[in-house]
């Protein structure tokens, strides 16, 4: 049976351009297309993780406008449990604006609207659902107070928690020795440690300084590189599978979701970071964030077929 998650993060409305090169500062270049489409890392990551199979449940705050109610409508259609998603009145559903080049490169600029109202009393008024998930997923696009209120529900009811923790800022220790797996890219990596990572040699050193923190596991996401895995004393780099990118916009919030919905201890760790790898390389191969993220069946079909070609 399959995790129930609590996601606590963000939801925004996507307005997608694509363009053949993203513009350098002070220069315009002319789109190929607009797309409106459902994300935030929050909700990306909770589509992700009911497309995986959990039950989840996501707490959350929208505007209460046209955008929040169709986002309420777009999460429960995908199985989600949208009880705890409150609309503010009086601000904007957040929005994000990105651009995506011919090469699949982005660039992203956020603007919080309701998400920034999500309180730590928010959280707390629901700490009897976070105490009774499997796995809290949490991200920053939220006022920290909100992040750490759920981790420290969480931690404290036994639940293993797992943070992205993008878009990267300063963590306080005490919130750092609660978390269960962290799920950096190689630049927040750097950022949360002050180390460049360049080789192999400065990813262990990165994820040892994670570790002093108290982080039981560290996945460091590597792009087309794949994740380096560092967690009771096994590390090793698991390569990604071999696609052609078209978007890799939410790739990380793809692999956060299928990792929260598999994840079941440290014996099948590596099972369950091959299976969100794979996850997050099938959703670079098509445009756009939510609409671009696999269910379970298809990663599965796709892994079989790939061993079974492998093993001719």
């Amino acid at each position: 049976m399959m995790n129930k998650v609590v996601v606590v993060g963000s939801y925004n409305v996507d307005m997608t351009i694509t363009t053949e090169a993203l513009p350098q500062i002070g220069e315009t270049v002319i789109g190929n297309s607009i797309q409106y489409g459902h994300g935030g890392k929050g909700a990306n990551q909770a589509v992700a993780a009911a497309r995986a199979g959990a039950q989840v449940r996501f707490l959350a705050k929208v505007g209460a406008d046209q955008y929040g109610e169709e986002a309420i409508s777009a999460l429960s259609a995908e199985g989600i449990r949208s009880d705890l998603i409150q609309q503010e009145p009086g601000t904007p559903t957040g929005m994000a604006f990105i651009t995506v080049s011919n090469q699949g490169e982005n660039s992203i600029v956020v603007i919080s609207g309701a998400n920034w109202k999500l309180t730590g009393a928010d959280v707390d008024q629901n700490s009897q659902v976070i105490s009774m998930a499997d796995v809290l997923l949490a991200q920053l696009e939220t006022p920290m107070e909100s992040v750490a209120s759920a981790i420290r529900i969480a931690s404290e009811s036994g639940v293993s928690v797992i943070l992205n923790p993008a878009p990267v800022q300063c963590l306080e220790p005490e919130l750092l020795k609660d978390i269960t797996i962290i799920t950096p890219n190689s630049i927040e990596a750097e950022k949360l440690t002050g180390i460049r990572i360049s080789d192999e040699t400065s990813l262990i050193q990165a994820a040892d300084a994670l570790h002093a923190y108290g982080i039981e596991t560290i996945l460091i996401t590597l792009g087309s590189k794949g994740v380096f895995m560092s967690s009771h004393g096994n590390q090793k780099l698991i390569p990604s599978i071999d696609v052609e990118a078209i978007d890799t916009v939410g790739a990380g919030d793809v692999f956060s979701g299928f990792l929260a919905a598999n994840y079941s201890g440290v014996d099948t760790l590596e099972e369950t970071v091959l299976l969100a790898i794979a996850a997050a390389g099938l959703s670079v191969t098509q445009v756009g964030a939510q609409t671009a993220i696999p269910h379970l069946n298809e990663v599965n079909t796709y892994l079989k077929n790939t061993v079974s070609v492998e093993s001719t």
